[in-house]
């Protein structure tokens, strides 16, 4: 290599340099935001996740501490902060309320919760069920049919402990047949747990019917 090519070289590269320096330095301020970005972004998230769980554990504690009070009151005021709890603290609260022979009470919490869309179907159906349990002879006869209509269906949740109610419905309305009939498909189905299954028997047995045991497949 010559010495003029030596000595372009070598300009081109303190060019080069300074062009790379005069980039930091204009640009320098939105490396520096960057930066800023990031590490304030993971802190915000940080103290964001630490006081969801704050948050949580508080809920959960003031829920517990209702749950061993068994107070109406302290159910309704972990129900009104919201949050993941909103929904248990309102089935305790109705729960406790029949407890105290408030059905009608009760029946109006468990009739919001089953009606409200923002509220997972499971729990939805629980709070129906309940309702029927509590207040069901309150409840007129189309909406009682549209409501075991649902909850026996194929799949849903509570579906063997919505065929109980249906028997005791049956049997309160003085149909006798309808509810052996009823104790008899909670005898026979496979998935019917054992306390279930006694308490059909059990009552088919002081209706007069018969104790009907599930097939075993084959």
């Amino acid at each position: 290599m010559s010495e003029t090519d030596s000595f372009i070289e070598e300009v081109s590269g303190e060019v080069r340099r300074d062009k790379l320096f005069g980039f930091f330095k204009k640009y320098l301020w939105v490396f520096i935001a960057i930066v800023i970005f990031i590490v304030g972004g993971a802190a915000v998230n940080e103290y964001l996740k630490a006081k969801r769980e704050t948050d949580a554990q508080a809920v959960g504690e003031a829920l517990l501490a209702a749950q061993a009070a068994n107070d109406a009151g302290a159910f309704a005021a972990v129900a009104a902060n919201g949050g993941g709890a909103k929904v248990l603290a309102k089935l305790d609260q109705a729960a406790v309320l029949a407890f105290e022979g408030q059905a009608g009470a009760a029946a109006t919490i468990l009739n919001e919760i089953s009606t409200d869309g923002d509220v997972l179907p499971v729990y939805r159906d629980l709070a129906l069920l309940k309702s029927i349990m509590v207040n069901g002879e309150n409840m007129s006869a189309a909406d009682l049919d549209s409501a075991f209509a649902g909850l026996t269906s194929d799949g849903a949740p509570f579906r063997l402990l919505a065929i109980e109610q249906r028997a005791i419905v049956n049997l309160r309305n003085g149909d006798t047949e309808a509810a052996l009939s009823d104790l008899g498909e909670i005898m026979v189905d496979t998935n019917t747990t054992q306390d279930l299954r006694t308490r059909a028997q059990e009552l088919a047995i002081s209706l007069g019917g018969e104790i009907v045991t599930p097939q075993s497949g084959g």
